[in-house]
């Protein structure tokens, strides 16, 4: 037989709004559900149907379980609020007491009439603490620490009683008070029951008070006293909003009258003007403000998605000059003549060691204007590169130069893109417009890049110097490069993966790793200047370069397993001889002299010890050699320092630089550079120390035996 439907759990009992239960064995939908309030007298055990469906502020719902459809899940919900009438306004069907609900529900399942389960529900619901609702601004007093004692009777020490002598006490009825009302407490807390303070003037009639007591005593009232401050209580406030955990809106942008330097640039829209930029923690800030006369240079490292083609990063967007006019930037668009500065380039599947190098003279395509778009999963027009130039006059803008650099990139889902964003600012009346991007005026400047040019036809054409920058596997086929930095010694490098075959022409492998190394500085000559002219070959210095077949021989060593070249120039050094020849409103200037490429060469053997020999037996096996570049400026003092002697160089006893014992600085302490402890101390303590050595020069020897010796003869 089935069986009988029951109520799961059979007892509740509810603290909350809201009560879960179930009603299981149910084979019929005919089943009907109430429930009511039981109240106190009733009797909890009746066995008669409820045929409400609901109470006054309780109500049921049902539904059948998708598990098991003999089971209904049941739900009583409580429709009142539950927060005290003094915490609110306009409401009826508030709470009295904290105690909000205490009654018993009965709920029953009957059939045809007759009862099937019956289930009991003991509420008691509490005030709910956290009520979000419209909240009494009189009962939010906000004290402005001013005006009246938040402590109105600070005697009243005894919690629910009356205390003796303390007037102000509540708990006092009017008849306890008569009796001692000749007596209550007198002073600035209700009740002061400490003596006055011996410091009053009026207080000088005692027989302590000294006889200065009149010219140095305190007039004061005795219901003054440094307790006063303690108490306070201010006037209540409105609160005029609601409060409110929501994200805060930003302000609106105030137009500005004239920019200051920091200031944010301001668009057309009254929006702030956006480029992306890089955080502190490397992290790219896609909306960035710029601000006034603030250059930058950032990259963004992107994922190659429909969305970044489409993006136009603001291109076209009107700029506030700030003094209300609308600027126009005038943009040029230009194709990238090297895609590897912007996309890592993978190992290549050819065997290639080294990316594929762009020729050096060749320059980069001007084009018409052409928005992104997006053809059969190659992104036409992308942008890749964005440099602005604000020309600025005083606390205005008067005309803004946007270079755009794009090109058509295949969009995949696990590449990247690397975007480059950059902002300068250029005072036309004191910076002449070039298309010449200068790194000093006239001496370089520190972290700019160092000018370089090949000879062409009697003519300097500008080429770029660069350096490894490592980017994903850190192999030289897919790493990337940047600038070289005037003032900036680095040392980068890439990873080389060869095997056993690689090793069979050591004159080929080195030759690959020199001129691979050389791509890196194609120039023939280094700019003197931050500023040097192209047309003037006095202002630029040759870049002396080593050269490989008359300094460097490569050998194969026949071994056991092969695989073995000598002399390898893995290592290129470059190298810039600096001097400061003078300063330009007090900023020193310093320019190149001279600028010169040599190479460190080692020796590239494969690793077969160990007893595993298969890199030296199997030629699709790889091993990593590593190939380095490292930078170093070296500055020339403008004056040598004078020769020593022979003299100076031998005897260096009485120098303080070359010795632990400084015979110069015995007496430091008494001189005033001595800062440890004050002059007149150091000068007490150092004849403290000559008193003490000429006492004990008196007393000891070998004064001891001429005044023996004397005696002896005297007497």
């Amino acid at each position: 037989a089935a069986a009988a439907p029951e109520f799961q759990p059979s007892f509740l009992v509810a603290s909350g709004p809201e009560v879960n239960f179930f009603l299981v064995g149910v084979n019929s939908s005919a089943v009907k559900l109430g429930v009511e309030t039981v109240a106190a007298t009733d009797d909890l055990l009746q066995s008669t149907c409820v045929k409400t469906n609901g109470t006054g502020q309780w109500a049921m719902t049902s539904s059948v379980d998708e598990l098991d459809v003999s089971t209904l899940n049941l739900q009583l919900t409580l429709d009142r609020p539950l927060v005290l009438c003094e915490k609110v306004l306009n409401e009826t069907n508030c709470c009295w007491e904290p105690l909000c609900v205490l009654e018993t529900l009965r709920v029953t399942a009957c059939l045809n009439g007759k009862v099937l389960a019956t289930l009991l529900v003991q509420v008691i619901i509490y005030v709910n603490s956290t009520f979000q609702g419209i909240i009494n601004e009189n009962n939010m007093p906000i004290p402005k620490q001013k005006y009246h004692a938040l402590g109105p009777c600070p005697c009243n020490l005894t919690a629910r009683a009356c205390d003796v002598g303390c007037c102000c006490d509540k708990e006092c009825t009017a008849d306890m008070i008569q009796l001692f009302h000749s007596h209550c407490f007198a002073g600035v807390f209700g009740g002061q029951v400490s003596p006055p303070y011996d410091h009053l003037c009026s207080m000088q009639n005692l027989h302590t008070a000294p006889e200065w007591f009149p010219f140095l005593c305190v007039q004061s009232s005795l219901n003054n006293s440094p307790y006063l401050g303690l108490f306070f209580e201010g006037d209540t406030i409105d609160v005029s909003q609601d409060l409110s955990f929501g994200v805060a809106k930003s302000a609106a942008v105030n137009v500005p009258v004239g920019y200051h330097q920091g200031d944010p640039i301001v668009r057309g829209d009254d929006q702030l003007f956006i480029i992306p930029q890089t955080s502190l923690n490397g992290q790219c800030l896609t909306n960035a403000p710029v601000d006034y006369l603030q250059d930058f240079d950032a990259r963004c490292v992107i994922p190659l998605t429909a969305e970044a083609c489409a993006d136009t990063i603001g291109v076209g967007e009107q700029i506030q000059n700030g003094l209300g006019t609308l600027i126009q930037p005038v943009v040029t668009y230009q194709t990238a003549a090297d895609l590897g500065d912007f996309i890592p380039i993978t190992a290549s599947t050819s065997g290639s060691l080294f990316p594929k190098q762009q020729n050096a003279m060749a320059s980069l395509g001007l084009v018409d204007k052409s928005e992104p778009k997006l053809l059969k999963g190659m992104c036409k027009n992308m942008i890749l590169q964005a440099d602005y130039v604000f020309y600025w006059n005083g606390t205005t803008i008067s005309n803004i130069d946007l270079l755009l650099t794009v090109g058509n990139i295949s969009l995949h889902p696990s590449a990247i893109l690397t975007q480059r964003f950059s902002v300068t600012f250029m005072n036309p009346v004191k910076e002449h417009p070039s298309s010449i991007t200068l790194s000093g005026n006239p001496g370089y400047l520190t972290g700019k890049p160092v000018l370089a040019a090949l000879a062409s036809d009697k003519t300097l054409i500008r080429v770029p110097l660069k350096i490894w920058r490592p980017v994903g596997n850190g192999l030289c086929s897919s790493a990337q490069t940047t600038a070289l930095l005037f003032g900036e010694d680095s040392t980068s490098g890439c990873l080389l993966h060869l095997s056993i075959n690689d090793f069979n022409n050591c004159a080929a492998l080195g030759h690959t790793v020199y001129e691979n190394l050389l791509n890196l500085v194609p120039a023939d000559y280094i700019a003197r200047r931050g500023n040097s002219n192209l047309t003037d070959l006095s202002e630029w210095v040759p870049l002396f370069k080593a050269s490989l077949n008359d300094e460097y021989e490569f050998s194969v060593i026949e071994d056991e397993f092969n695989g073995y070249c000598a002399a390898i120039p893995a290592a290129m050094n470059i190298r810039f001889f600096t001097a400061v020849i003078g300063a330009v409103e007090a900023v020193p200037q310093r320019v190149i002299l001279g600028a010169e490429v040599n190479f460190s060469t080692v020796h590239w053997k494969m690793s077969c010890g160990g007893g595993s020999t298969a890199a030296c037996m199997n030629k699709s096996v790889l091993q990593p050699f590593s190939i380095s570049a490292a930078v170093q400026f070296i500055q020339i003092p403008a004056q040598p320092e004078p020769v020593q002697s022979r003299f100076q160089i031998n005897h260096r006893e009485y120098e303080c630089s070359g010795n632990d014992v400084c015979w110069p600085e015995l007496c430091y302490p008494l001189t005033r550079y001595y800062t440890g402890e004050t002059y007149s101390e150091s000068i007490a303590q150092g004849l403290l120390l000559v008193f003490i050595a000429l006492l004990i020069a008196v007393l000891g020897s070998p004064w001891s035996s001429i005044r023996k010796a004397w005696n002896d003869t005297t007497f």
